[in-house]
């Protein structure tokens, strides 16, 4: 669920409202502490006729530029403002030129000076660089259903044969096809390792993410399960690949999906990584309680803001249109001890994905997944609680007859599979592992048993 790390900075819209002439033009960089990972930021204001632009980036999440809320520029002066996350940024620029300022969110305050100096991204010890003992081919298939191309790579053993074949589904919100986050690429070091066990991966742009056509924004769950259901179409025409050995590797909401086809009888065998196995309601309430507990927010606030946010959803799931979300929304929100999260809400709840997780139950597929399954979670995950969802994987599937499942948590993993101490979104970047290697041999091992 990256797109729900509450901690994170988010990327919204803004306008600048700077009285030119300004020295505050062009881009800006600085980077925000997030507990021992510097995130980093950077901000470009420009002038279009008598007024200013600016956007905001967060290059360790995403490439998406977005403008945000307002820029008021005086003097030496630069406040910038961000209402629908409760974000303020407030500096003052030196004579060297260096702006000198900080920023509040959610009652959380932390430094961030600014410069026009670019900030070099952290490089990741785990990540593998070529030359690689395998062949790697970039490739695109069509979703046929969809009238989109998607594009992915293909990594294949050296040796000729015939392999058994993994297609990697990326979580929620718009993903590449490393899975790239927070400069970790943990669908890199996961093709890389099964690759070099003799176990082929494609691995592929979410639909609208760089070289995948579509648009990401109005897709549903049952959409990435086509999007996926293509992959292993193509997979099957290639001679390389054993056609009766073909399985599903899903992260998080990925898992859901593998959940979505395996009850169709599509892959061979399938592997959730920190996949969900209670309703997308209960999991997003979940979601929210762990990390704001976990960031020292009072449990009076997050039951107050979890009560809202169930008439909220309720709302979204009903709601024939945006208008007529936004005003069920607002109508909950406004005068509640949680209205400056009104823009927030509507946010997260106008998007088709996020409402296709709220009706999201996978009892309606456990009692058809007949392949087998391996659940793997971390007990320091707070976005997917192992203990409540691997119970209901392992319980559930069993109940329709099929032995063949197996889960494991790992005491000290977090949602990305990195050693954590705290779980908290927050450390993923600060994290130099980039995925477990225990948790690696573990799905490799499984899998050539298959």
């Amino acid at each position: 669920m990256k797109q729900l790390l509450i901690l994170s900075i988010l990327l919204l819209f803004s306008v600048c409202s700077c009285s030119p002439p300004s020295d505050f033009t062009g881009k800006w960089y600085g980077s925000i502490d997030m507990g021992g990972f510097n995130m980093r930021i950077i901000f470009d204001i420009k002038q279009s006729a008598d007024a200013y632009t600016a956007t905001m980036q967060s290059p360790d999440q995403t490439k998406e530029e977005i403008p945000v809320t307002v820029v008021t520029c005086k003097n030496n002066t630069i406040d910038i403002r961000i209402d629908n996350i409760d974000f303020q940024y407030k500096g003052t620029r030196g004579k060297d030129g260096i702006i000198k300022g900080s920023f509040t969110q959610m009652g959380q305050t932390g430094k961030l000076d600014l410069s026009h100096t670019e900030i070099a991204p952290v490089t990741r010890a785990q990540e593998p660089l070529p030359p690689f003992p395998y062949k790697a081919e970039d490739v695109t298939f069509d979703n046929k259903e969809a009238a989109i191309r998607l594009s992915g790579t293909l990594t294949l053993p050296e040796a000729p044969g015939k392999y058994t074949a993994v297609v990697l589904i990326s979580g929620s919100g718009p993903q590449n096809r490393d899975e790239e986050i927070l400069n970790h690429k943990p669908f890199l070091v996961l093709a890389d390792h099964l690759t070099r066990q003799g176990i082929a991966v494609l691995r592929f742009d979410d639909r609208g993410v760089d070289e995948s056509q579509g648009d990401y924004a109005k897709a549903t769950l049952a959409d990435f399960a086509t999007d996926v259901k293509a992959a292993l179409d193509y997979l099957k025409t290639r001679k390389e690949i054993n056609k009766d050995k073909t399985g599903l590797i899903g992260h998080s909401e990925g898992g859901g999906v593998a959940f979505m086809l395996a009850s169709e009888k599509i892959p061979a065998f399938i592997v959730t990584l920190a996949g969900v196995g209670v309703t997308g309601v209960e999991l997003l309430a979940m979601q929210r309680k762990a990390i704001f507990r976990a960031s020292g927010i009072p449990d009076a606030y997050i039951d107050t803001f979890n009560a809202y946010m169930a008439e909220a959803q309720q709302v979204a799931v009903r709601a024939k249109n945006a208008g007529e979300l936004r005003e069920g929304i607002t109508k909950i929100f406004t005068g509640a001890p949680v209205e400056r999260q009104i823009e927030q809400a509507i946010q997260q709840l106008s998007s088709p994905e996020i409402i296709s997780f709220l009706k999201y139950d996978p009892q309606e597929y456990f009692k058809n997944v007949k392949c087998p399954v391996l659940a793997l979670n971390g007990m320091h995950d707070l976005q997917v609680p192992a203990a409540e969802n691997l119970s209901a994987i392992l319980n559930s599937i069993t109940a329709n007859g099929n032995t063949n499942v197996q889960t494991k948590p790992y005491f000290n993993l977090n949602h990305l599979f990195q050693t954590a101490a705290t779980g908290l979104p927050s450390e993923y970047g600060a994290i130099e592992e980039t995925f477990n290697p225990e948790a690696l041999t573990d799905i490799s091992q499984w899998i050539k048993e298959r």
